[in-house]
């Protein structure tokens, strides 16, 4: 296949979620990921190869959304990538592989798509000990759940027929996609041309007509903030239990219904009972597949209609599911017109009432998801990985082969899993009670609690009215609470205003997670290095200017006081930082920092030095342009004299890269007729290696994060990693690891940490340090052999002294020995003398 791009109109539905991905803060709401279990083991260049035909056989899967004259255009490629990413482990964590495994999969279903570039799925065959998983993750504008479905057929047709050839001594890669499938594609073309088309009078009358007075309905919030599309999600899976599933067969079979529209009155019947009066309205989820061809179309069709009823004092649930059943069929002409044409057309009270969103949305999956297989062999759909919520409450039905599955994806920020765990408890006890044709239903005890209308529609996270001032002042009021329960929640015990993040057990890869997650929920950026110096959530409350936080514990006193925020005239920051303040006529270390680490790095290393011990970290400046060692080190030489104020350091140093940019930094002070102060030396690399060197890719960057985090975290490095990811990608895989060790981690924060690393050792890389120095030195080293202690001598007048310490690279700066090293630095100026 060759040619330029096909630009193609989009359909409403997916021009509507273009705006909305565009609009969001997340972008990764309408990502859609299957996490499928294998019963047989996929092999993953076979895997490859079948992925590659199925994108070549649906353009689906080859298109992107752009935007085109002030609409949103498909832009179909002749051609993409169809990679497969692979990542095992052999041997399971402690924790056994599930855990991994799903924190994987909530990792990689977060990374947004670029609407914009092909293609809009990926797949990632995942394996721990033995536990295979294939994670399939999609963008709903170019897929919904039924054609994902038969893209996943189609993908078991491929891996089968490839197998089979392979046997037969055929060379899978001479399969093509004509071998595989003979049968054509069916295109969603057709459907979205006339989706196109002005929505039918006699559609936007019938739902104008049903939704007149109607109100959105939602489960009363536990919490204020926002629950609309984009914000923090958590999914609940349970399946009905057989009482249950059992009494909702047998209303169907009273009323001659579907299953599905007995589970909507079942839901109806719960808000009702909860406070919910009136004519009340829920959303649906539409497949909008009304033909055979439709059927077999690979492509974006469903969209989300309303239904309005009232539940009566008298009704029960068989009435209320036979009303739904009604509607339901009455509405079968019309559900080609989805909500996003008709709030457009109604009038403005009900739009107000009702919302553009409907808070609570039921979808039946039906036998979409269950049945699948892989190579032949059956595949089993494991729970949703989504951790963003759509609206309020998605109720998503799947009718397994054990029976009913409800999958509840709702709004975490407003409602608590205690809450949604009653409202499934509800439909439980409503179904049980309600198997008597009698039973009036409005009365029935429930848990739940209901709000409507304008109520509803805040609940969703849309606009609504409120008293002028009222949300601020509320806002403030609990800004300091926000800020200590984020803190509570990373770090695992209760912590107060004045605590010190440090001193409560943080670390530096949870300095990257809680400024992450404190910067995302405020919307508003921290001055990382003013709040460092005194790491509380009091500070962190008066840098960030939201609220009047409470009076601070004063800070210890071997850390420096807080300095006033920088003023607009504040010139650029030199990249020196004050790790430890000491007293007048105290000893002075200054350090350097390693690659893609700065000041945090030491902080045990200073706290095991005496309280009179001035520390002072020169940390990256941030420019993102490439550099070199020599580079960087002509700019510290001059900002150690700018922060110095004239005398240098008692003592310059650094770890790993740190200190291969002391050395470069002791080389420049001495051509300038400075007398260099001793050098501390700890772990360098060895000089031939670092000219010998390649910049950095992500395996390094894994193994240097994972060993930075300990021996547990290291324990997860993956046996097996397929190069090529995007940096975004890579950042994941490396929080998941994070999470499943225990650690707390952000990808966003770790991407632009894996930037710097890469950054440094790209500086490295082709650096032979020159030489010799004249100051006296320290080399501490803990993996170095004698062969790389040599080289370093050749770079010093007289050979440093050397002091081997029983620990890896990494925990040079922990524990004893950090302690060790400390002990060594005090007496520095008489040990390298000798």
């Amino acid at each position: 296949m060759a040619g330029a791009p096909l630009e193609l109109p989009s359909s409403p539905g997916q021009e509507a979620l273009w705006w909305v991905q565009h609009r969001s803060a997340r972008k990764d709401m309408y990502n859609l990921t299957w996490r499928l279990r294998p019963a047989a083991p996929l092999d993953g260049a076979v895997l490859r190869r079948a992925w590659a035909l199925v994108v070549e056989r649906h353009e689906a899967l080859r298109t992107a959304l752009v935007p085109r004259d002030g609409a949103i255009a498909q832009r179909v490629h002749a051609t993409v990538p169809a990679d497969v990413q692979e990542v095992r482990w052999h041997r399971a964590p402690a924790g056994g592989p599930e855990p991994l495994l799903a924190h994987l999969a909530a990792q990689l279903h977060a990374e947004p798509f670029d609407l914009a570039s092909a293609p809009l799925a990926r797949l990632t065959l995942a394996e721990a000990g033995g536990v295979q998983e294939l994670q399939v993750t999609v963008h709903h504008a170019i897929l919904d759940g039924w054609a994902l479905h038969l893209v996943l057929a189609d993908l078991d047709r491929a891996i089968t027929g490839l197998t089979t050839a392979a046997r037969e001594g055929t060379d899978p890669a001479a399969v093509t996609a004509g071998q595989i499938f003979p049968d054509p594609p069916v295109t969603s073309r057709a459907f979205t041309e006339h989706a196109r088309r002005p929505a039918p009078p006699a559609g936007l009358d019938h739902w104008r007509t049903r939704l007149r007075h109607a109100r959105a309905v939602a489960l009363h919030p536990d919490t204020p903030g926002h629950a609309g599309t984009g914000a923090d999600g958590a999914v609940l899976r349970h399946r009905l239990s057989e009482a249950a599933a059992t009494a909702a067969a047998e209303v169907a079979r009273r009323i001659g219904s579907t299953l599905f529209a007995v589970q909507i009155a079942a839901v109806r019947c719960v808000l009702a009972a909860g406070g919910a009066r009136g004519r009340t309205a829920l959303g649906v989820v539409v497949a909008n597949r009304m033909t055979a061809r439709d059927q077999e179309a690979v492509g974006y069709l469903a969209h989300n209609v309303l239904f309005a009823d009232t539940v009566e004092e008298s009704d029960t649930l068989d009435t209320v599911a036979a009303r739904a059943r009604d509607a339901l069929w009455e509405s079968l002409p019309h559900q080609g017109v989805g909500h996003h044409t008709v709030f457009d057309a109604l009038p403005a009270d009900d739009a107000a009432r009702l919302g553009a969103m409907p808070p609570v949305l039921l979808t039946h999956h039906g036998l979409i998801g269950s049945g699948l297989r892989l190579g032949g062999h059956p595949a089993r759909l494991l729970p949703s990985p989504s951790s963003s919520a759509r609206c309020q409450l998605v109720i998503g039905l799947l009718e397994e082969a054990g029976g009913t599955v409800v999958e509840i994806e709702y709004a975490a920020g407003r409602l608590t899993e205690a809450t949604v765990r009653d409202f499934l408890a509800d439909l439980e006890d409503l179904l049980r009670r309600a198997a008597r044709p009698d039973t009036a239903v409005r009365s029935l005890p429930v848990r739940s609690r209901a709000v409507t209308g304008p109520a509803a529609v805040e609940a969703a996270g849309q606009a609504a009215v409120a008293a002028p001032g009222a949300g601020e002042r509320a806002r403030a009021a609990g800004a300091d609470a926000a800020l200590l329960e984020i803190w509570s929640t990373l770090l695992g015990r209760p912590v107060r205003p004045g605590d010190d993040f440090f001193q409560l057990g943080g670390h530096s890869l949870q300095v990257l997670s809680l400024v992450g997650t404190v910067e995302e929920r405020t919307g508003r950026q921290l001055e990382v290095t003013e709040w460092l110096d005194h790491p509380t959530p009091a500070r962190m409350a008066e840098l960030l200017g939201i609220g009047t936080p409470p009076a601070p514990v004063p800070a210890p006193a071997d850390l420096r006081r807080p300095a006033p925020a920088p003023g607009p005239d504040t010139p650029r920051r030199t990249g020196v930082a004050v790790l430890r303040e000491g007293t007048p006529g105290g000893r002075h270390l200054h350090l350097l920092h390693g690659a893609g680490t700065g000041r945090l790095a030491y902080r045990e290393l200073a706290a095991a030095l005496p309280a009179d011990w001035r520390v002072t970290v020169q940390e990256d400046d941030g420019d993102p342009a490439p550099t070199t060692v020599d580079a960087l080190a002509d700019r510290y030489a001059r900002d150690l004299a700018a922060a110095a104020g004239g005398p240098l350091p008692d003592v310059l140093g650094g770890w790993s890269m740190g200190g291969l940019l002391a050395h470069a930094v002791a080389v420049r002070l001495e051509r300038a007729a400075r007398t260099c102060p001793p050098l501390l030396l700890l772990d360098p690399p060895a000089p031939d290696a670092v000219h010998a060197a390649r910049p950095a890719d992500f395996v390094s960057f894994t193994d240097a994060v994972l060993a930075g985090a300990g021996e547990r975290a290291g324990a997860l490095r993956p046996d097996l990693l397929t190069p090529g990811a995007p940096p975004e990608r890579e950042a994941r895989l490396v929080t998941a690891l994070l999470r499943a060790a225990g650690e707390d981690a952000r990808a966003d924060a770790l991407a632009a940490r894996a930037a710097l690393h890469r950054r440094h050792t790209a500086a490295m890389a082709g650096h032979l340090p020159a030489g010799p120095v004249a100051a006296p030195a320290l080399l501490v080293t803990a993996e170095g052999s004698e062969e790389e202690v040599r080289q370093w001598a050749g770079r010093f007048t007289a050979a440093p002294r050397v002091v081997r310490l029983p620990a890896d690279h990494h925990g040079l700066l922990r524990g004893a020995a950090a302690t060790e090293i400390a002990r060594l630095t005090t007496g520095v100026l008489t040990a390298v003398a000798g």
